[in-house]
């Protein structure tokens, strides 16, 4: 589910998830790295995802999610725009979300249940979740680090301004747009950071500045999914 808070959701980790081209982008320094810690990240049996905004100190969204033996995805999930908090929860056969001021539960057969499995994922545990565009690269760079690889790839901002106009509505466009990817030794993505800047007006005279940071933690480690605990919006 998780499509209400999408719409208004400014983290571009979410807003700008992609996936990649069938084109061999091979050429590109890191990028079959990318590629293989998506298909790595899609392989997972569990996780738990951070998402902050950097410029604000603030968590934006919060997920925690895993398979049960029957290849249903149970997930937790909270999320807000600064103003307005979301949340959901899903035991693979409930779907839950808070409403107001109580939990609202859909089973299957009631209008607008839904449930993922391994086959039929949902997009946020799938391989579009780690943002890789090989069209739009101009720059690519590899270093090692004592726990694996940091690759930081330049996109080209107004390439990605044209191909995906309707995502970046809230932003406005993109002024400059850079990935940085830490790959631990396996290959394993553990953090995805977006930097860029943006601006709702032509003369680029107020300009927004974007530092989304996408972690993932937990990897096949997560036990048991429960509700997220729900604050009240005063």
């Amino acid at each position: 589910m998780i499509k209400r808070f999408f719409a208004v959701a400014l983290s571009v980790v979410m807003v700008i998830c992609c996936t990649a081209c069938q084109k061999s982008y091979s050429h590109i320094e890191g990028y079959d790295d990318v590629v293989n810690a998506r298909k790595l990240y899609a392989s997972l049996n569990s996780a738990s995802l951070t998402v902050t905004d950097a410029e604000k100190g603030t968590v934006t969204q919060e997920m925690n999610f895993a398979y049960d033996v029957q290849d249903r995805l149970a997930y937790s999930y909270f999320g807000t725009d600064g103003e307005v908090n979301y949340y959901e929860y899903h035991n693979g056969y409930e779907y839950c979300y808070f409403d107001k001021a109580e939990w609202k539960t859909l089973t299957e057969g009631d209008e607008n249940y839904h449930f993922y499995t391994r086959m039929a994922k949902m997009s946020m545990v799938d391989e579009g979740m780690i943002f890789l565009k090989g069209e739009s690269i101009t720059a690519s760079e590899v270093k090692d680090s004592a726990n694996g690889k940091i690759i930081e790839m330049t996109y080209d901002h107004k390439a990605l301004n044209s191909s995906m106009k309707n995502q970046l509505g809230l932003v406005g466009n993109l002024i400059s747009f850079k990935v940085i990817y830490t790959l631990d030794k396996e290959g394993y993505l553990t953090k995805m950071e977006q930097i860029g800047k943006a601006s709702q007006d032509d003369t680029q005279s107020i300009v927004t500045n974007i530092n989304y940071v996408l972690e993932i933690t937990n990897m096949n480690d997560v036990a048991k999914i429960e509700k997220p605990e729900v604050i009240l919006e005063s």
